[in-house]
């Protein structure tokens, strides 16, 4: 009776073996977010796991996110992020990869800084007339704070070669002080406070610096400093997009991988297995750690899913439109996301522009707020197609829903055969310098790619970010896996020795 058992014990340990593929380590992975920080998770963890592996990505929209695009009179144009810098190195690997043109940024656009009084400063047509009017004004605090975002750039640069060596970071203080030591005490003092600090004039940080910050987050010099310095970089000249919109790199990147699944679901719910044996992990199929509950928009309906890992590439703070409920976790408060999203509005228009109103000539095509509570707007600028054609379609960023009324005033023409089309976006976090750096790894298998957009929010980094989980579930379920091949190898030479 007892060698019988023993036996039944053999078959059962083999079968499981064999069922389970803890030889093959090929997990099941689940991705909530189709956006940029997603997109790039998946592509790298494919690549991680070299395509041994399954995963479905949880998209309720469209692929893209916040690359979004709006389309108007037959055309399209960019109407989340829009801008690419040509240090940005993901963004330039990915668009190599799958073979995508770069357009450029044009460099005919002339802008002005509008305080709602006047033009406080104004590009020219010739880089040395702009470069000597910067001098007047500002005396050298341009070329210092070029020369100051441009230090902070190359010490950035290091991410690239840390993650190359599979360098993972479980938060985004981690991340950052791995770039240089003194990155995380940026995020500690605001952008004002540390050019003041650095020698630059008042003038200098409420005018242009501000101005950066206004168009490029809504925000003010307020901010902390790290994302400071990256609004900044973002006013430089070396910028690109991607022709045909920037969307088409997420889209790239899932659509390259044969085993990413996209689910066009939202997810309500992960719930954590507490039964599951972390240390046997995989000795009896189907055996996961967490249960996605999630349902299609406008159904009642809901289904399940199990997961070996779970990457969170969205937004988590309560302000969101979708929430994700988290059951049965040992400590719940690790879930609670502090924080909140600047809302901006995107409206875009077809028509003529009222310089009159701005008290500007015609040649100025961008328009930038350094004193938004009195302007109104945060920026106006004349955009080109994602194709890179032009047209007399303009841009307008606003805190607030602009009004019919406003509109009236600050064109004098408006195309009757296309409407204004407004989006209202959660787009970026509101910083302070009272942000508390968060976790890209929420628990043994479930990680949080946006925890990095807390640093700064950008396409680049949202790919860094994603990247990074990438890094970590890799080595985490690698990891555990290594140590189950061993306890398989014990199994087996103790199997051997049972006497048939």
């Amino acid at each position: 009776m007892q060698r019988g058992l023993e036996i039944v014990l053999l078959f059962a340990n083999i079968i499981a073996i064999s069922n389970g593929s803890p030889e093959h380590c090929k997990p099941k992975v689940a991705i909530i977010g189709g956006g940029i920080g997603g997109a790039s998770a998946g592509h790298f963890i494919s690549e991680l796991f070299e395509n041994v592996v399954d995963i479905d990505l949880f998209e309720a929209n469209k692929i893209g996110g916040r690359l979004a695009t709006v389309m108007l009179q037959n055309n399209q144009y960019e109407a989340g992020g829009s801008i690419i810098h040509n240090r940005n190195q993901l963004m330039k690997d990915f668009s190599e990869l799958l073979g995508l043109q770069r357009r450029p940024s044009s460099t005919a656009d002339l802008y002005g800084v509008w305080n709602g009084d006047e033009f406080i400063f104004q590009e020219s047509n010739y880089e040395v007339m702009t470069l000597a009017k910067l001098i007047y004004r500002y005396g050298m605090d341009p070329v210092h704070l070029y020369r100051y975002v441009n230090s902070v750039l190359d010490d950035f640069d290091k991410i690239y070669e840390l993650q190359n060596d599979r360098r993972g970071f479980v938060n985004v203080t981690e991340l950052l002080a791995a770039m240089n030591p003194n990155f995380p005490k940026m995020l500690q003092i605001s952008m004002k406070d540390q050019l003041k600090n650095l020698g630059y004039s008042d003038r200098f940080i409420d005018e242009l610096v501000k101005a950066t910050l206004v168009v490029n987050y809504g925000q003010e010099t307020d901010v902390q400093s790290f994302v400071g310095c990256v609004s900044v970089a973002g006013a430089g000249s070396a910028l690109w997009s991607v022709k045909g919109g920037n969307r088409k790199v997420a889209e790239g990147l899932i659509n390259k991988h044969q085993h990413i699944r996209t689910r066009p679901y939202i997810v309500e719910k992960i719930t954590y297995n507490s039964e599951y044996d972390w240390s046997t992990q995989m000795l009896s199929s189907p055996n996961y750690p967490y249960t996605l509950t999630y349902r299609k928009k406008g159904e009642p309906n809901v289904q399940i899913d199990k997961y070996d890992i779970v990457i969170i590439a969205t937004p988590l703070t309560s302000d969101q439109g979708m929430s994700i409920a988290f059951a049965n976790f040992p400590n719940n408060e690790d879930f609670i996301f502090p924080g909140s999203y600047q809302t901006t509005y995107a409206t875009f228009i077809e028509g003529q522009l009222n310089t009159t109103y701005f008290g500007v000539d015609e040649s100025i095509q961008g328009i930038l707020s350094c004193n938004p509570e009195k302007t109104i707007i945060s920026s106006v600028g004349k955009l080109s197609s994602v194709e890179g054609e032009d047209s007399n379609v303009w841009k307008i960023f606003t805190r607030e829903s602009l009004s019919s009324e406003m509109i009236t005033k600050m064109f004098s023409k408006v195309n009757d055969k296309s409407s204004p089309i407004e989006y209202e976006w959660k787009a970026y976090p509101k910083y302070s310098i009272n942000d508390k750096p968060g976790n890209f790894k929420l628990h043994k298998a479930l990680y949080h790619e946006n925890a990095i957009e807390w640093a700064a929010s950008a396409m680049e980094m949202s790919a860094i970010g994603g990247r990074n989980v990438a890094i970590l579930a890799y080595n985490d379920y690698t990891d555990r896996c290594t140590r189950l091949k061993g306890f398989r190898s014990t199994q087996r030479k103790l199997n051997s020795k049972i006497e048939l």
